[in-house]
């Protein structure tokens, strides 16, 4: 368990710079790309009207310099709220995955705490369940960048001609494929506390989403019926069962948009764990880091 982090290692000087570049950096070039390419979407809009002879060469340069300084100056104006937001999105799943990862070791494999004895072992269990619990304690909180780098250099020490390995059961492959083999294996292990933190604070924006809009159109009914105090009884009536209909398929709604979220996370944790070990082979270490994102990011921008 040597990649494991502290609690609170998140919040040391050289972690909470290197999170908080990390986080700026990307929002800062999604805003840009996102900018940019819409601008570009709507300069090729005004082009078709000026071919079709909607609108005038001159009209169209007027168009894309109105919608260029509008568009700007808004995303510019939000950056700085959506860089906020993305941080304290960030600080609380990695609190989350510290949480988990306490629990995980505290009370599930039961390999952190008092109840563990000086021999290594723990009181009331053998050494084989203990390693074995230790084994995955392990797989779940390994860094894909150090295990990248690890991997890679102890598969080209154990190479037995150029290029070539043995697999795990003794046939003969090439590096690379055992690399992407055992990576990919790494990385499922690795992402599942990680992924599983980002689905519960999804899930969590998702319900206080919808706690607030309910609240505030349940606000908005009560304030119309307090105006409307002299409707008759069948109205009344006929108000009670559209208020059943439409709680209803506000609960449908919120359990459809839970299990596609749910199913997108699936999906990218599974992207994510493909997008490391293709990184691995291609740059160890960085590879890992840069295939996870570009995984993760892919699934999500097919789904969300």
């Amino acid at each position: 368990m040597e990649d494991r982090k502290a609690p609170l290692s998140q919040f040391r000087p050289k972690s909470l710079l290197l999170s908080t570049v990390r986080v700026v950096a990307i929002n800062i070039s999604s805003t840009l790309s996102t900018y940019f390419s819409d601008q570009l979407q709507s300069e090729q809009d005004n082009e078709k009207l000026v071919d079709d002879g909607e609108i005038t060469p001159d009209e169209a340069d007027e168009r894309n310099e109105e919608r260029g300084s509008r568009e700007w100056q808004q995303r510019m104006d939000a950056l700085p709220k959506k860089i906020g937001y993305a941080l304290w999105r960030f600080h609380t799943c990695t609190a989350l995955m510290r949480l988990y990862e306490f629990i995980i070791g505290r009370y599930i494999l039961s390999v952190d705490g008092n109840a563990r004895l000086e021999g290594g072992s723990v009181r009331g269990r053998d050494n084989s369940t203990y390693e074995h619990s230790v084994d995955i304690m392990d797989k779940l909180t390994r860094d894909p960048f150090q295990a990248s780098l690890r991997t890679s250099q102890i598969l080209h020490n154990q190479e037995h001609s150029p290029g070539k390995v043995l697999s795990s059961d003794g046939k003969e492959t090439s590096t690379s494929s055992e690399l992407y083999k055992q990576m990919y294996t790494t990385c499922l292990w690795a992402n599942i506390i990680p992924f599983l933190a980002e689905l519960t604070v999804q899930h969590g924006i998702l319900l206080y989403g919808y706690g607030v809009y309910y609240m505030e159109k349940k606000r908005r009914r009560q304030e119309k019926e307090n105006s409307d105090g002299n409707a008759d009884e069948q109205c009344n009536d006929e108000q009670d069962e559209a208020e059943t209909v439409d709680e209803t398929a506000y609960a449908l709604s919120i359990l459809f948009r839970s299990c596609h979220l749910t199913f997108s996370r699936g999906l990218s944790w599974i992207a994510a764990s493909v997008g490391g070990a293709a990184g691995s082979v291609i740059y160890p270490g960085w590879g890992a880091v840069f295939g996870i994102q570009i995984g993760d990011t892919s699934v999500g921008a097919l789904l969300d």
